[in-house]
C-alpha cells in the first residue's frame, strides 16, 4: 500500500483497471439526483465522445478529459489540432489535481488502517464536516442553475477548495513525507504524535469519520472521475465494512 502511495498516478494502469471491475457499487449523492445533474452528465458524455481524440485519451486518460469539459472552454468537433484547440496547462491542472485525489485516499485510507487517526481532533473533525456542506451545498446551485460554462467550472473549484481542506486537516503531506524519508515500518509523522513510543505493536482502532469522509469524497468525484473513483472505491469499501 505504501509503494501504491508513492507512486505517481498512471491513469491507463487505472482505465485497465477498472473495466476489470463489475459496476463500481459506488452510492450517488443526492446532489446528483437531479434531472439537472443526469442532464450534465449525460453532455459530459455525449461531448466527451465526439471530442475525444486517441492521442488525448492515450496522454491524460478520460477521467482527465472529463473534468476538463467542466472546468474549461469546451472544445468542438470542428476545431483545429490539440495545441489550438484545448488548453494544455488546463490538462495538466486537471491530471495532478486526480493524482492529489488519489494519493490523499490512499494515504488517509493506509494511515487510519494503522490508527493513525485515532486522536484527530475535534476542531479538525468539523473543519472537514463544515467543508463538506459548503462544497454540496455550492455543487448542488451550481448543478440547477444551468449548463454553462462558468457553473461547470465552479462544481470542480468547489471539488478543489473541499480536497485541499482534507489534505490540511488529514495532514497528509506530513504523512507522506514521512514515508518518503523514512522506513515505513518506522514513519510517525511528528504532527501526528509527539512522542514516540517503545512499544512499535501498539494499535489503535481506525477512526470510522476519516473512513466515512473518504467515502464521500470518492461520491463526489465518482460521475466525474469514473475509473479512478472505481479503485479507489475498491480500496476504501474494505476499511469500511469490517
Amino acid at each position: 500500500m505504501f509503494n501504491e502511495i508513492l507512486t505517481p498516478l498512471n491513469h491507463r494502469e487505472i482505465e485497465y483497471n477498472a473495466k476489470g471491475l463489475s459496476g463500481s457499487e459506488i452510492p450517488d449523492s443526492p446532489i446528483y439526483e437531479s434531472d439537472e445533474a443526469k442532464n450534465l452528465f449525460d453532455w459530459i458524455g455525449q461531448t466527451g465522445n465526439k471530442v475525444f481524440d486517441d492521442d488525448l485519451v492515450m496522454d491524460y486518460g478520460t477521467d482527465c478529459l472529463r473534468l476538463y469539459l467542466l472546468f474549461e472552454n469546451t472544445p468542438k468537433e470542428q476545431d483545429a489540432p490539440f495545441y489550438e484547440s484545448w488548453n494544455e496547462g488546463a490538462l495538466e491542472g486537471m491530471y495532478k489535481f486526480l493524482g492529489r485525489y488519489r494519493r490523499m485516499i490512499l494515504t488517509a485510507s493506509a494511515w487510519n488502517r494503522r490508527g493513525g487517526y485515532f486522536d484527530l481532533s475535534k476542531e479538525s473533525m468539523e473543519k472537514m464536516q463544515r467543508a463538506f456542506e459548503n462544497a454540496k451545498k455550492k455543487i448542488d446551485q451550481c448543478i440547477r442553475r444551468a449548463n454553462t460554462m462558468p457553473n461547470r467550472h465552479n462544481i470542480v473549484s468547489a471539488l478543489m477548495e473541499l480536497l485541499n481542506i482534507l489534505q490540511k486537516e488529514l495532514q497528509i503531506g506530513a504523512i507522506v513525507t514521512e514515508i518518503r524519508q523514512h522506513a515505513v515500518d518506522a514513519a510517525v509523522p511528528k504532527a501526528l504524535h509527539a512522542e514516540k513510543t517503545d512499544n512499535t505493536n501498539m494499535q489503535h482502532d481506525e477512526n470510522e469519520a476519516v473512513t466515512q469522509f473518504c467515502r464521500e469524497f470518492i461520491i463526489l468525484m465518482a460521475p466525474i472521475a469514473r475509473d479512478l473513483s472505481k479503485i479507489l472505491w475498491r480500496e476504501i469499501v474494505p476499511a469500511a465494512e469490517k
